[in-house]
């Protein structure tokens, strides 16, 4: 099988739960690079938050690629040149945000070097509340994550600040962020894709969270564009994915990988379904479809 190109998403696919590359799956991904496949991480986070892992899969080494930001970045670590496609900036921010937070949910506007946090009353006290009990330490943010009510994301964004007005929001913003429980997320993700589904990308990311950012530039248009400049068919690209946002890069090639613990509404785009981000599932479907020869 002649592979140019694996493109994997982060949260909940290349990384475990523990937020790890297992081993197994990390010596997979490093024999591919050695073998002349390029390695492409397709992630909602900035490079900041994924530096650490590209080092560790020695992606500078091989020259590998970087899909920042759910799309709307590119990095390419050959030439270590970063190529920004698109912000949001103050007269499409702010309209937006005043919106989102009349919402039951934690809203995040999210910009290079960090991140602007609206927190409602009601759920601000029940932060308050959980944190006394998890006995985080005084320094730990407040900012709520794709998995839980507290996430530190200061590796990718030093700079969090917890506002009350959305004309503090005052530089360009890459994207927002709604998290909430579930069930209640469901009922959001409903309104936004309503009012907002014809002027921007709506993605549902994890069960608690939901991401917003500029129509047009989604993982698989960025996908595309790596793929017409290097001459990648739709037969030579893996991608694996968990999440909505990953859905767009599914149509883009015909080997589409959803993981073991993905949405039903991700597997069903995918044209295969591999183990979960705890079971190696990159690991397997490499194997299986003899890319690797086993480590």
């Amino acid at each position: 099988m002649n592979i140019k190109a694996i493109v994997m998403d982060m949260d909940g696919t290349l990384l475990n739960s523990k937020d790890k590359i297992s081993p197994k799956t990390k010596d997979a991904l490093i024999e591919c690079q050695k073998n002349g496949i390029k390695i492409v991480l397709a992630s909602g986070r900035n490079y900041g938050r994924i530096k650490p892992y590209l080092e560790e899969l020695h992606l500078e080494e091989f020259g590998g690629l970087l899909i920042e930001i759910n799309g709307i970045a590119i990095y390419d670590m050959s030439t270590n040149q970063r190529t920004i496609l698109r912000q949001m900036h103050e007269d499409e921010v702010h309209p937006v945000f005043s919106y989102l937070m009349n919402l039951n949910a934690e809203s995040i506007a999210v910009y290079d070097e960090g991140l602007f946090d609206y927190m409602p009353d009601h759920i601000l006290t029940m932060k308050q509340k959980l944190r006394l009990s998890l006995d985080l330490p005084e320094d730990y943010p407040w900012t709520a994550g794709a998995w839980s009510w507290f996430w530190d994301m200061r590796n990718g964004y030093p700079c969090q600040k917890y506002i009350e007005k959305v004309e503090e929001i005052d530089c360009p913003i890459n994207k927002f962020q709604i998290l909430q429980e579930t069930d209640i997320l469901n009922e959001i993700e409903e309104k936004l894709i309503h009012k907002y589904g014809d002027c921007f990308e709506v993605f549902r990311t994890t069960p608690r969270q939901i991401e917003m950012g500029p129509k047009g530039y989604t993982k698989g248009d960025t996908l595309v564009r790596l793929m017409k400049k290097f001459g990648w068919s739709k037969d030579e690209v893996f991608v694996f994915g968990d999440g909505g946002n990953d859905i767009s890069m599914f149509k883009q090639t015909n080997y589409s990988f959803a993981m073991g613990q993905a949405l039903e509404s991700v597997k069903n785009e995918a044209k295969y379904i591999t183990l979960s981000n705890n079971e190696d599932g990159i690991y397997e479907a490499l194997m299986k479809f003899n890319v690797i020869k086993g480590v």
